[in-house]
């Protein structure tokens, strides 16, 4: 998602927000990381499959 810029320089830049499986549509996107939603119960070792998951998507 692009969340835009006041910067004053045209850019952009993409902010990732992963979400386990199974999180339900309307808690994704945007609500997903709005700090008054709260924040996701995910356990260490499912966010580091999800992060081995993203790297193999992710060209350097």
């Amino acid at each position: 998602m692009s969340l835009g810029s006041q910067q004053g320089n045209a850019h952009l830049h993409w902010h990732l927000a992963p979400l386990p499986p199974g999180v339900p549509y309307d808690q994704q996107q945007f609500h997903a990381v709005m700090a008054e939603n709260g924040v996701l119960a995910v356990d260490d070792q499912a966010q580091a499959a999800l992060a081995r998951e993203i790297r193999t998507h992710v060209r350097e």
